[in-house]
């Protein structure tokens, strides 16, 4: 009898331990939807969560890349990850729809340089920035990467203010790309970004707003002849994931999605200054012509600016805040 007890207490603690080692096994699949293409920072960014995690979770997380638009338009991804059909997304600043404040990081000409931009996305910044995002939709903004100062590409020179007034451009569908184009004067369309190369080589338009890095890798360069160095905007990515599936994981692997998803964004921040700068002078070998902004054309944008950020203070409750922080930021 007792030897009957002790091998059914030997058989238990072996079944306990097969459960406990099974439910150790469970595997957990994070699908990510990015705007970016193969050399883009936020690839490489990407490819380097997906490594560290994958290794340092032992395999119970697994990463599935979707870059370069592959589910479709931003508007599509955002919906997306809303749902938890994909579990992280790196996007634009287009999910100020559901936070005014997000639209904040379209500020024009209020970043000036590298320096002060990473000043400016401290925590406090990025609270500022985030405000109520995840509280309205579920998804957890976990960081910020980059996609640089934006730059306008034309399919022929500009080098005055009154050169850019017809300029037949693409915008995103942005209301605040469209009043700052519009205090500029150029005649703006809205499309998808995929859909651009096309427009830019039947001349459908004249030009496009991107930082280098988007105009290198969508082969904007082969069709775009000039870039005006405008830096017009700091783009900044918004580094999405599904509060739910968040909150499904297992305390350890939260501990190591946090872990990750901080130092991944820590290492966009590295390599996306260097890449700027690299992807310019890839599109100068190419032939493409880089002017910069003469004295006379940024003083005629700052007088515009004036009447922009009366209205853009109307349409996001923080503006005066993230101004502030973004001059304190400048002077430090």
């Amino acid at each position: 009898m007792k030897k009957t007890k002790v091998a059914f207490a030997v058989l238990a603690s072996a079944v306990m331990m097969t459960l406990s080692s099974s439910a150790l096994a469970k595997t957990y699949t994070i699908r990510v939807g990015t705007f970016a293409g193969p050399d883009h920072p936020v690839t490489e960014s990407i490819n380097y969560f997906k490594q560290n995690i994958e290794k340092e979770s032992k395999g119970q997380i697994k990463v599935q890349h979707f870059p370069n638009n592959q589910l479709g338009p931003e508007e599509a991804v955002v919906d997306q990850i809303k749902r938890g059909t994909i579990q992280m997304a790196v996007t634009g600043s287009q999910i100020k729809k559901d936070e005014p404040n997000i639209g904040l990081s379209d500020a024009p000409y209020l970043i000036h340089s590298w320096e002060q931009a990473r000043k400016a996305y401290d925590e406090e910044g990025m609270k500022i920035m985030s405000g109520n995002y995840e509280k309205n939709t579920g998804v957890k903004i976990v960081g910020y990467m980059i996609n640089g100062f934006r730059e306008l590409s034309s399919n022929r020179p500009v080098t005055s203010i009154d050169e850019l007034k017809g300029l037949k451009i693409r915008i995103p569908n942005n209301e605040i790309h469209v009043h700052l184009f519009e205090a500029l004067g150029t005649n703006n369309v809205m499309m998808p970004l995929p859909e651009v190369y096309n427009a830019l080589e039947t001349h459908m338009i004249d030009g496009q707003e991107n930082p280098y890095a988007t105009i290198l890798a969508a082969g904007f360069g082969e069709v775009q002849s000039d870039i005006l160095e405008t830096r017009h905007m700091f783009a900044i990515a918004p580094f999405l994931m599904n509060g739910k599936f968040y909150n499904s994981l297992p305390d350890d692997l939260k501990a190591l999605v946090d872990t990750w998803t901080k130092k991944t964004v820590e290492y966009n921040w590295e390599i996306s200054e260097k890449n700027d700068n690299d992807c310019k002078k890839a599109l100068m070998d190419k032939g493409v012509k880089v002017h910069e902004m003469t004295p006379e054309m940024q003083k005629a944008i700052d007088e515009k600016m004036t009447a922009f950020y009366d209205w853009f203070k109307t349409i996001i409750p923080d503006a005066q805040k993230w101004i502030d922080h973004c001059k304190k930021a400048d002077a430090k």
